[in-house]
């Protein structure tokens, strides 16, 4: 029933005003607690893979098992391929199976961000695998410490001609989001998220989801967002639970324990966001679903 591509998501979404909640599902823990949370509040769902995030874990060894998780999954799970910079990469993730991939060249020139994004486009297209790209510049990191460029707010002329000439399904946008902490008040740019959406034709998503209080959420999403990422949010906080564990009756748990308190986090995280976010309720919209194939 469940796999799917993000767009098919993601236009559902904007057409009924709520979003899409997609979270990391790099590691087992992660994908089978979110899911299960997707299932509980029969909500649609997508799922990423960030290599720059999950390093550690080969593209080899996480697309698959998250793929195999979305597909077992009770409700409609879309996968992605997270912040692929570069064609091999991209060409390796189809390869693995995912249904979307994002191609990210919101640090290229604009011309060259245009070129390979419709060059992405007109490959992943004929393996029916979705691509969402970047325009302008979403800043900040999840790793901390670490300094990235300033933000760069999309423009919506450039928005329109952008979409136009590369044919991508899905454009993630910059509005005053950042990746991981906001380390001041978010400054939130709602006309922009309007006026991009009144001009494009194709699903706008928040990058940085993480942070902002539920107010700011629904507006984003009245504005036009029909997917928000998260991954600060759900996870910072897994360290405190497995501490909480560990100075418990057992002194030392088993391995097997810090999985399921792993997983059951991931889980009740998710139920936070999918009530957040609208999407509760939304999975019966999708049936009968065509599955994807690759």
């Amino acid at each position: 029933m469940s796999h799917v591509r993000i767009d098919y998501l993601q236009r559902a979404a904007r057409q009924a005003g709520y979003a899409v909640p997609h979270m990391l599902g790099g590691t087992v823990e992660m994908a089978v607690g979110q899911l299960r949370a997707a299932e509980a509040r029969q909500s649609p769902f997508a799922l990423g893979f960030a290599p720059g995030v999950f390093y550690m874990i080969p593209m080899e060894v996480g697309l698959p098992m998250m793929v195999a998780a979305a597909r077992y999954a009770k409700v409609p799970v879309a996968t992605q391929l997270e912040h692929g910079h570069d064609f091999d990469t991209i060409m390796k993730a189809i390869r693995l199976g995912v249904s979307s991939v994002m191609f990210d060249g919101s640090e290229l020139p604009y011309e060259e961000n245009v070129a390979r994004t419709s060059e992405v486009v007109r490959v992943a297209h004929t393996f029916d695998v979705a691509v969402e790209a970047e325009l302008g510049y979403v800043g900040g990191s999840v790793f901390e410490g670490v300094e990235t460029p300033s933000s760069r707010l999309t423009d919506p002329e450039a928005a329109l001609d952008f979409v136009r000439r590369t044919g991508v399904d899905t454009l993630a946008i910059s509005f005053g989001n950042v990746h991981g902490k906001y380390h001041s008040l978010p400054q939130l740019d709602y006309e922009r998220v309007r006026k991009i959406s009144s001009l494009v034709d194709v699903p706008l998503v928040m990058h940085g989801g993480s942070g902002l209080t539920e107010d700011e959420y629904r507006r984003v999403i009245a504005a036009g967002i029909s997917n928000i990422h998260f991954y600060t949010r759900v996870a910072s906080g897994v360290w405190g639970e497995l501490q909480r564990v560990a100075g418990g009756d057992q002194v030392a748990p088993m391995y097997h324990t810090l999985v399921e308190r792993t997983c059951d986090h991931f889980y009740r995280e998710a139920l936070s966001v999918i009530d957040m976010l609208g999407s509760a309720g939304r999975a019966g919209a999708f049936q009968p679903l065509v599955l994807t194939t690759n």
